[in-house]
């Protein structure tokens, strides 16, 4: 039984998934992607993140564009395990300021860039009754001393707790033209620094054990509730009082790396663009800072692996008219070539993205778009757990840009991503009880930006 309690808070596991893109990846990076879906062949400021090989196409001058969001998310799993108090548990994540920032200098055949945005997370979650995982094993007590002889039919704990993620990117580049303005080539790199963050406790575990027939003097006929562990440390059972003691957890883990950028950028004719980009993995180890550990698994100053997938994305954009614009995005991820101490393993195969975006040009003024983007995801039940789960989606965003003149741009849109429910039975390896648990999550992003050209 102690082995199993300390197991639950294993939190050292949970991941914080992208608000939307990959299982790491967000690839809500601009303004423009919530109101469109699909940016691979960008040509717009927001190319310095998702096509940079096309800023060598800008205007001469300097080109900054600041978008702004606000992110929601709600992550919601059930658990059927039959002695559980609960059997849904919800977590929301909350982001007031998510920002995004591309900028670009431009003359002649020569672009530099730089690019800035969360790479991946970007919030904390909070799980007010913590998660099924931590408290399967709280739930067996009751079980467990009843076929001791103790009846007991009944449970009580305080759980709680909150997860924070952010992988903040700098991406720094430079892309030059050539064949005359119809091809373009860009070289950079990113730089990642990763912070989680882990706050959790399992406290104040009570049972209701009915001790009147063996030992009346104890004043337990299982109609109040004890401490679990003065009640164990009363009979005599010190490895139990240890087991179910209170425990907390109180960690940071960080770390850094960086990743060379590929690009190139091909507009054969006028109406068509091609773009195409190649992002290295991203070696990342993750270091553990802990102030307070009581389940042994956040052992301070240790490190482990969680890299950032490589990825390749393929976009063509195309002029229908001088008003209506269409953008497909394909992108894929490389998740399973990436070291995530073994978990990669469990995922079937890699995820992609396929993505389409139109625009059109309702008033000189004013352009409306839309977007729908499908998510693949590769993991399989073994990777799904209510601490980290990836799911395929589908995404719809809308939106439009106000041109008030030839420098000044602004967008606003909002996205809504809907995630495929998945399920997972699994043996409860300390009670051999089947149950089967389903994940599901949803997110909602509003946006607003701003661009101007110098």
């Amino acid at each position: 039984m102690k082995k199993k309690l300390i197991s639950v808070a294993t939190l050292i596991f949970v991941g914080f998934s992208a608000l939307a893109g990959g299982v790491i990846t967000n690839t809500n990076q601009s303004a423009q992607f919530v109101r469109m879906a699909s940016r691979s062949a960008s040509l717009d400021d927001d190319a310095v993140y998702f096509n940079p090989a096309a800023t060598a196409f800008f205007d001469d001058g300097f080109h900054i564009s600041y978008g702004h969001q606000i992110c929601m998310q709600k992550r919601t799993t059930t658990d059927d395990f039959p002695t559980l108090n609960r059997n849904k548990y919800e977590g929301r994540i909350f982001v007031p300021a998510y920002p995004t920032l591309h900028t670009t200098w431009k003359k002649n055949n020569l672009a530099i860039s730089f690019g800035f945005g969360p790479n991946g997370g970007g919030g904390s979650a909070t799980y007010d009754n913590g998660l099924a995982s931590f408290e399967r094993a709280i739930s067996l007590l009751p079980g467990s001393l009843t076929a001791g002889g103790i009846k007991t039919t009944a449970y009580k704990a305080d759980i709680s707790f909150e997860g924070g993620s952010i992988l903040y990117g700098g991406q720094l580049g430079a892309a030059y033209s050539l064949l005359g303005g119809k091809l373009a080539a860009s070289l950079g790199a990113r730089f990642i620094y990763q912070r989680n963050t882990y706050q959790g406790s399992i406290k104040n575990i009570q049972i209701n054990p009915d001790m009147s027939a063996i030992n009346p003097t104890m004043g337990l006929d299982g109609s109040t509730f004890i401490s679990a562990q003065q009640f164990f440390t009363a009979i005599g059972k010190t490895a139990q009082a240890d087991a179910v003691a209170d425990k907390e957890v109180d960690a940071v883990q960080t770390g850094f790396g960086v990743a060379p950028i590929l690009g190139f950028d091909f507009k054969p004719i006028d109406k068509l663009n091609i773009g195409l980009k190649y992002e290295f993995k991203t070696n990342m180890e993750l270091t553990n800072d802990t102030k307070k550990d009581d389940t042994g698994m956040f052992t301070d100053d240790s490190s482990f692996h969680k890299d950032i997938p490589a990825i390749l994305s393929l976009g063509v954009g195309y002029n229908v008219s001088d008003k209506f614009h269409t953008q497909l995005s394909y992108t894929y991820y490389f998740d399973k070539q990436s070291n995530w101490e073994g978990r990669e393993d469990l995922m079937d195969g890699n995820t992609m993205d396929i993505a389409l975006g139109l625009e059109y040009d309702l008033l000189p003024i004013l352009t409306l778009s839309t977007g729908y983007c499908r998510s693949i995801s590769g993991s399989s039940p073994n990777f799904q757990s209510d601490m980290d789960y990836a799911l395929s989606s589908n995404a719809v965003g809308f939106g439009g840009q106000f041109k008030f003149t030839q420098k000044l741009k602004v967008d606003f849109g909002f996205m809504f991503v809907s995630y495929d429910e998945d399920e997972k039975t699994s043996t409860d390896a300390t009670s051999g009880i089947s149950h089967t648990e389903t994940f599901a999550r949803n997110n909602k992003l509003f946006t607003v930006g701003l661009s101007y050209a110098f």
